[in-house]
């Protein structure tokens, strides 16, 4: 069982299911409903894994109609879990070191590799000015 984490209910949490991972990398992404900073992101597998996952992620700034441009916040260095981790209904979570601060619609890109199983992602973000 984990342990207690209080958050405030200034924070509030994104998530979306990917059903179909590939070994060699998925990306997903997930558009922030709010402007703020991301204090945690992460997946929760949907069954056993057998080896390891690396989570990366970043955020999307649409800089104008035809691109945009992405910011890495956690790196698949920082986001390694091994393969004891990656049981189904583990939550493997990553902070990001430094402050990463997102605007209402840019995107909250995640990269997973080494996984061939369903996973939840998730972002946790702090409502800016609370």
């Amino acid at each position: 069982m984990p342990l207690s984490n209080p958050s405030p209910v200034s924070e509030i949490q994104v998530t979306a299911f990917n059903s179909v991972n590939a070994l060699g990398g998925t990306r997903i992404s997930l558009a922030s409903p709010v402007r703020g900073r991301v204090v945690e992101c992460g997946v929760m597998p949907a069954s056993l894994s057998a080896s390891n996952i690396s989570l990366a992620v970043a955020i999307g700034t649409q800089v104008s109609s035809a691109a945009s441009t992405f910011t890495q916040i956690i790196t698949s260095t920082l986001g390694t879990f091994s393969s004891l981790q990656a049981i189904e209904g583990g939550v493997c979570s990553v902070v990001p070191p430094s402050p990463s601060y997102v605007e209402q619609g840019d995107a909250i890109q995640f990269t997973l590799s080494g996984v061939n199983v369903g996973m939840s992602f998730y972002a946790r973000i702090r409502r800016a000015g609370a």
